[in-house]
């Protein structure tokens, strides 16, 4: 018996740790995002196998986890619908967003008036230092050119692929509501949450459409950004020339 003590107590340390692991990684938006869509392909997929949701689930649904056809299922269906089917709607989606965006004047309410361009100080141009790293042959020069350009390539990765993933978990929300009122007597994620929430339900929709359209503004609507490098030696040395030009005009 006393040696199990240790055992126990190890085992739940570790349950601990791996519970503050998931805990922090929730904070994570992206991993948070697929978590929802993982959630809500799942209610759909056993309200359609048992006409009941996850929010009803019974003790005598644990053979599910057993029913190896309908795991096979699931994952296929899954991994088809939000790696090839999900892609193709949501580019349909964002050019169809594209076009109102342009056809509607109202909408551009949302974006603010570009300001006349101007450069901070110790900025330059990212093309002019990648042509001054060219032209001098400097090794040093060029890897902070490159590291520059995928720093910024990173960042436009991840803002694209919180956009996709946002629209993927409305989609998948407005899905889940959608077919537990197909089948009579099932209730999905969705709407048991909006029966939990009760009074508040109206309230809570609006703030997580909101925040849903924001993102999405954000990620596919950026807002414009001069594609700069900081290097204050070069900068010096094009503000010289453009003093030099501006007192051969006047």
């Amino acid at each position: 018996m006393a040696n199990n003590e240790p055992d126990r107590t190890n085992s739940s340390s570790t349950a601990l740790e791996k519970g503050l692991g998931v805990l922090d990684r929730s904070w994570d938006a992206q991993w948070a995002l697929r978590l929802i869509c993982l959630v809500l392909f799942l209610d759909m997929a056993m309200i359609m196998r048992t006409e009941r949701g996850l929010w009803q689930w019974l003790p005598e649904d644990k053979a599910l986890l057993s029913d190896v056809g309908w795991i096979a299922l699931t994952v296929v269906s899954f991994s088809t619908i939000f790696a090839i089917v999900m892609p193709v709607i949501l580019t349909l989606l964002q050019q169809l967003v594209f076009a109102l965006w342009h056809l509607v004047p109202s909408f551009h309410f949302l974006t603010r008036s570009e300001a006349p361009y101007r450069r901070s100080l110790g900025n330059v141009p990212i093309y002019k230092f990648h042509d001054l790293a060219l032209s001098e042959r400097d090794e040093f020069l060029y890897q902070l050119y490159k590291a520059e350009r995928q720093r910024k390539d990173a960042i436009r990765r991840s803002r694209i692929r919180d956009g996709e993933l946002t629209a993927t978990a409305l989609v998948a929300a407005l899905a889940d509501w959608l077919i537990a009122h197909q089948w009579q007597g099932s209730i999905g994620v969705i709407s048991g949450l909006s029966s939990f929430l009760g009074d508040y339900a109206l309230f809570v929709l609006t703030i997580v459409l909101l925040s849903g359209l924001i993102m999405l503004k954000w990620a596919w609507f950026p807002p414009y950004k001069p594609d700069e490098i900081y290097f204050p030696p070069l900068d010096r040395q094009l503000r010289e020339e453009e003093e030099r030009r501006k007192k051969k005009l006047y």
